[in-house]
């Protein structure tokens, strides 16, 4: 039988700086578009005065978006020397789908709690239309779909400190797309999905973690092969 649970009410959060906090944000959400779409490059030093100019903001507003990116990967602060666009590395990439692997499947365990048959359908139409775009040939889109997929399931969990820790794996993991038959992830899509809705938090941890490894076992076959060059990709 189905245990679909509906969503919980979530209490207001404390009063905050609210302007300088979304100031941060932007500014964030801008280098890290900049850097995706290859108008920063690779090993770019990023100075706080320029950027601070041309986003209108404070010194100190930068440097707090800048040391935010740094977790994600998309930065780095080298000391003595200032704070760089990051480079891409194999090894890294590894890392962050072992992680996301870990991750992920204690999300897809706390939906069974949480998720509302709408949340369900998301998710099912997301699937279908990830395996539509795959079959069609549109990697770029069939991607960033995945993705979205991927995301949906942490935010359902209800979880902030986990939709933290995922944010820096799943910006490592645009880079990749890596080569697994597209009715295979259906298939998982849709398993991950359907314990869900039956409320299986085991089964569904197993089934995330499964997908996920799945996808780090065929980036690593590819490495192995040589058959594969980091590189970023712009989201939506």
């Amino acid at each position: 039988m189905s245990r679909i649970r509906t969503k919980r009410a979530t209490a207001a959060s404390p009063s905050a700086p609210v302007e300088s906090t979304t100031a941060r944000q932007r500014v964030g959400k801008e280098v890290r578009r900049l850097i995706l779409a290859g108008e920063l490059k690779p090993g770019e030093r990023l100075t706080q005065q320029h950027l601070a100019k041309r986003f209108g903001v404070a010194q100190s507003v930068v440097r707090e978006s800048l040391l935010e990116l740094q977790f994600t990967g998309l930065v780095q602060m080298i000391d003595n020397l200032g704070i760089f666009v990051g480079r891409l590395n194999s090894d890294a990439l590894i890392q962050a789908y072992e992680v996301r692997e870990m991750l992920e499947g204690l999300a897809a365990g706390s939906c069974c709690d949480r998720a509302s048959r709408a949340d369900l359908r998301e998710l099912s139409n997301m699937a279908e239309e990830i395996y539509k775009l795959g079959v069609a040939g549109k990697e770029d889109q069939r991607g960033r779909l995945d993705r979205k997929f991927h995301l949906r399931t942490i935010e359902i969990s209800r979880n902030d400190v986990l939709v933290r820790l995922i944010d820096a794996c799943h910006v490592l993991g645009m880079t990749v797309q890596a080569s697994r038959p597209h009715g295979v992830i259906r298939r998982e899509h849709l398993d991950i999905v359907s314990a869900i809705e039956n409320g299986n938090a085991r089964e569904a941890e197993r089934l995330a973690r499964e997908h996920v490894a799945g996808a780090r076992e065929a980036l690593q076959k590819q490495i192995g092969q040589g058959d594969f060059t980091p590189r970023w990709v712009v989201e939506d």
